[in-house]
């Protein structure tokens, strides 16, 4: 057995991501694996943008700065694209920055040591959406579909309403946002 002081019982988050990726494995929902799953990391500064979000489907983490303060930056923005990529497909799109800036202060809104959980990022156009919008904004890049692990989609559309912009929708286990005109339904 390693010793307590080795870099793997010091990598909290690699044995947190582990441990629910288990838990998924073993039949566990990852919302249930998701309790598990907190901020570690140091606090980002003011300028700072950060966002912290398991994908519902296949358990992976995101969990990165992509806003220095100064500027987006290209290769979270790449890993993010990949990580909201669509499920169906496999393809890729870029994600509007300002959408993950929405996600970022909804995540501060009801407190960002939980993860918010990414439903339905980017969807490719190649094969229609049952019930979806045949313009979506979720085409371009534009729209997420996210749950909470500890909110109902009620009280997390309410935070979401606070931002006071862009698209929200409330469905019974999740809300979209998107950064389109201010609508909602």
């Amino acid at each position: 057995m390693p010793a307590l002081d080795t870099p793997a019982f010091l990598n909290r988050r690699r044995f947190l991501t582990g441990a629910a990726a288990t838990l998924t494995a073993l039949g566990a929902a990852p919302a249930q694996a998701l309790p598990f799953l907190r901020r570690t990391a140091e606090p980002e500064t003011r300028a700072q943008r950060s966002l912290f979000m398991v994908h519902q489907r296949t358990g992976e983490v995101f969990e990165e700065v992509y806003f220095n303060g100064e500027t987006y930056l290209q290769e979270p923005l790449d890993r993010f694209a990949a990580f909201a990529r669509d499920m169906r497909t496999g393809e890729m799109g870029a994600m509007d920055p300002h959408l993950m800036d929405m996600a970022h202060e909804l995540q501060h809104l009801i407190g960002a040591q939980e993860p918010l959980i990414l439903t339905h990022g980017f969807r490719s156009s190649a094969r229609g959406v049952r019930r979806g919008a045949a313009n979506s904004r979720h085409h371009h890049g534009q729209a997420l579909d996210l749950a909470h692990p500890r909110l109902r989609a009620g009280e997390l559309h309410r935070h979401a309403a606070a931002l006071g912009r862009g698209g929200l929708g409330r469905y019974r286990t999740f809300v979209h946002i998107d950064t389109g005109p201010t609508r909602r339904w």
